[in-house]
């Protein structure tokens, strides 16, 4: 394994709107997932939530102005942190499903997870409001005086958001996928054990169908 990693911000100027979205979602998605995994532990969560905090500030400024290097840098320290923590608390649902949008449709593996995270962390916010609450505050959104469960679904109006704001398609139709094939996909998806034993709600494969079945069609 490499001993160093440089961290250089004008290597990043250049990387187009499109793959700058996808892959700070995709880094976004290691931070959320790996604070809300069931291996999560103190120190994933200290990497877990600076890391949501930098990438949710700096996403949308970089993909905006691709030359702000204060947003660049921040990109790839919440990249960097959110590495940290996946490390050892893992990744979720969210790679799991994933995994057959690549296998299955070539879709680069940071725009499926991208496309499908508002949808899983809808599913997932009654396996762990606390955390999701606390990801919604990460994100700026006012939590105080709020229910827990209404706090947690703040967290699917900021990840939502997010990825809106960041030209990420809301619909996995809108990226070949066969609707005919879903029941297979998420037969793939339950294969991938050590995310789906991370998540922290248990999905059964119904469960699975349907999140793939509502991300096909997007919010109306």
């Amino acid at each position: 394994y490499p001993e160093a990693a440089v961290l250089d911000p004008e290597l990043t100027r250049t990387l187009p709107p499109g793959i700058t979205a996808a892959t700070g979602i995709d880094a976004f998605t290691h931070a959320l997932e790996a604070y809300v995994s069931t291996a999560a532990h103190p120190l994933s969560d200290l990497y877990a939530r600076e890391a949501i905090v930098r990438i949710a500030r700096a996403l949308p400024v970089a993909y905006a102005n691709g030359d702000n290097m204060t947003a660049r840098t921040d990109m790839l320290l919440g990249s960097l942190l959110a590495g940290k923590a996946l490390a050892t608390a893992g990744v979720g649902l969210v790679h799991a499903m994933a995994y057959p949008l690549g296998g299955m449709y070539n879709i680069p593996h940071g725009l499926a997870n991208a496309v499908l995270l508002p949808y899983v962390v809808e599913y997932n916010i009654i396996g762990s409001p606390e955390r999701f609450a606390d990801i919604a505050g990460l994100m700026g959104y006012d939590v105080a005086g709020l229910p827990l469960i209404d706090a947690a679904r703040r967290a699917v109006d900021a990840v939502f958001n997010l990825t809106y704001d960041v030209g990420i398609p809301d619909r996995l139709a809108d990226l070949g996928v066969e609707e005919n094939r879903i029941a297979e996909m998420a037969d793939i998806a339950l294969t991938v054990a050590r995310p789906v034993a991370n998540n922290p709600r248990r999905p059964s494969r119904d469960d699975v169908i349907h999140i793939y079945e509502t991300a096909f069609d997007g919010y109306e």
